[in-house]
């Protein structure tokens, strides 16, 4: 259906191709094509999409896998129910025989006593036969003197070196007298008693020492100006610098919830298997999807996911 304006007046909307179906809207009548309010407009004709189809879900069981049978030993007695042999190793070892009991081989007396006396030659005494010789003639040293013949010499070499010689006394040096005593008596005037001679308070009276008044006692009050207050001037502090890279961000709990896929429940999944069974079985639950093994994040999708596949894999 063509869509053309109406008469020379342009259209009020970009025209739509022909190849796609339209229709027209608010029409021009034809005696009224130069109105101001007259436009044909052509929209696209558009077919409304139609819901998908519901597709009713699957209703699986767990059904858990028996447990497996313990390898611990059981404690009930259980009577064995072959009977035991009775061949034992000396059973079987000793064979009963039927023939003859044989006769008992007796040893003979083989061995006789002699009449005579019995020989005390021991192989000891054979092998260690005495000697019958005389003993050596012992070899004795001959005598030597060994201070010799004659009068032993009594030159030493102590004597041979060191010959006495004759010694004659020095006369005395008698130094001359230097020191003579004095014709005078000898003072009696010693240190100690020209140091403290005696005094009498009577003739000689000591004028006290009384020290000069110097300081004035003051009269104000004491100035509490110390060295120390005066070197520690106190001062105003500054205002603080704002620093809003330091200040620290309050604390906010976390909205999301908490992952309840531990370690352990990944690792070990349920070694169970799900079952379709009837809709209106109250254990029932919805299938789960099947594993995907071409997507590595299937796991993610589903957190729900027990089954093998939807176990993250480390990667290598």
């Amino acid at each position: 259906m063509a869509c053309a304006p109406c008469g020379d007046a342009p259209p009020c909307l970009p025209v739509v191709a022909d190849t796609m179906p339209k229709q027209v809207v608010n029409p021009c009548q034809p005696h009224k094509c130069n109105a101001p309010d007259c436009c044909n407009v052509c929209i696209p004709m558009v077919k409304p999409c139609l819901p998908p189809p519901v597709v009713p879900r699957r209703t699986c069981k767990y059904i858990q896998p028996p447990r497996p049978r313990s390898y611990a030993p059981e404690r009930t007695y259980l009577p064995p129910i072959a009977k035991m042999e009775d061949n034992t190793i000396y059973r079987k070892s000793y064979l009963p025989n039927e023939g003859s009991r044989p006769c008992a081989i007796l040893p003979e007396h083989n061995l006789c006593v002699g009449e005579g006396k019995i020989s005390d030659n021991t192989v000891h005494k054979m092998s260690f036969m005495p000697h019958c010789q005389k003993p050596p003639t012992p070899i004795i040293p001959c005598s030597h003197k060994l201070i010799g013949e004659g009068p032993m010499q009594d030159i030493t070499t102590q004597k041979h070196d060191y010959v006495p010689k004759p010694f004659s006394k020095p006369c005395l040096i008698i130094p001359p007298l230097s020191l003579y005593g004095s014709d005078c008596p000898l003072s009696s005037k010693t240190v100690n008693r020209l140091s403290y001679m005696p005094v009498d308070p009577c003739k000689v009276k000591v004028t006290p020492i009384y020290p000069i008044d110097g300081l004035e006692k003051p009269c104000g009050r004491m100035s509490d100006k110390t060295i120390h207050s005066m070197s520690f001037q106190p001062w105003q502090p500054p205002e603080p610098i704002p620093t809003p890279w330091a200040l620290k961000a309050p604390y906010r709990p976390p909205v999301q919830r908490m992952e309840d896929n531990t370690v352990n429940r990944m690792s070990y999944v349920p070694p169970g298997q799900y079952v379709e069974c009837a809709p209106d079985d109250p254990s029932c639950v919805e299938c789960p999807d099947p594993c995907n093994e071409q997507d590595p994040n299937h796991f993610r999708k589903d957190p729900n996911c027990r089954l093998g596949c939807c176990c993250p894999r480390a990667a290598c």
